[in-house]
């Protein structure tokens, strides 16, 4: 069975995390079926914004623990030569690593538990909206592990090193609102209106050319100066040749 479905509703699609009744806990099979949306959603023209949210109660409680049993994936992982060990951990992080680099927004609708992977995920989403009363954490330290999913790029490049590391090393808690505070999600909203105000922030987005959008996200994200500003002037060059009817 599915962990979880695509949803369109014109440019703006869903990715719905469909583990409810596991507070949609993760594991491989997660992993590679968001590895399939994002690459499906990608290569379709017609969408030009994404919103990701889980079903049920919680965003995601994190790693299912099942895979801490035998066959399980980070039972697979510890009983692995070294490179086949990277080479799982390395699939498991391509899992998020689509998100960087898809051609549209991506916003996180946060409710009930985001915690460990689960707030890895929200992490590497371009944007999150939040429920006020929702609970962060990276929890992956305080359970003596290392957040290995993109924590350690991404809480850095949005709230900066100091206190990245006080989250990251403490595995302290926090609120939605708290979150929206720090700098950690754009803005939090009551819990029931989550996920209306998420998708009606990805239809305002969605608003505009996806060239537009691919080009001016791919920019921003990109930490070197010099680089940016190339991948601004390309995307430029062909967001102006579009508007005049140029060809390339």
């Amino acid at each position: 069975m599915s962990v979880l479905r695509v949803e369109r509703a014109g440019p703006v699609a869903r990715i719905v995390l469909d583990r409810p009744g596991r507070h949609n806990a993760q594991g491989p099979q997660l992993w590679s079926e968001l590895r399939a949306a994002g690459a499906e959603l990608s290569a379709d023209q017609d969408v030009r914004a994404v919103v990701l949210l889980g079903d049920g109660p919680s965003f995601s409680s994190g790693l299912d623990l099942a895979e801490l049993e035998p066959q399980g994936f980070l039972h697979r992982v510890a009983h692995a030569p070294d490179d086949r060990a990277q080479e799982l951990i390395a699939e498991a992080q391509q899992g998020f690593g689509w998100i960087a680099r898809a051609p549209f927004p991506v916003v996180a609708a946060v409710h009930g538990v985001a915690v460990g992977a689960g707030l890895q995920l929200a992490l590497a989403c371009d944007v999150r909206i939040v429920a006020d009363d929702a609970t962060l954490a990276v929890a992956e330290v305080g359970r003596g592990a290392v957040p290995d999913l993109g924590a350690t790029v991404d809480l850095p490049r949005l709230i900066g090193l100091e206190r990245a590391l006080d989250l990251i090393l403490t595995a302290r808690s926090l609120t939605g609102a708290q979150a929206a505070e720090l700098g950690l999600a754009l803005r939090a909203v009551p819990a029931g209106t989550v996920v209306a105000e998420a998708t009606a922030y990805a239809e305002t987005l969605a608003a505009a050319p996806r060239a537009a959008l691919a080009w001016a996200k791919a920019a921003t994200r990109e930490p070197d100066r010099e680089r940016s500003l190339r991948l601004a002037a390309l995307g430029q060059l062909e967001c102006v040749r579009g508007m005049l009817g140029v060809s390339g």
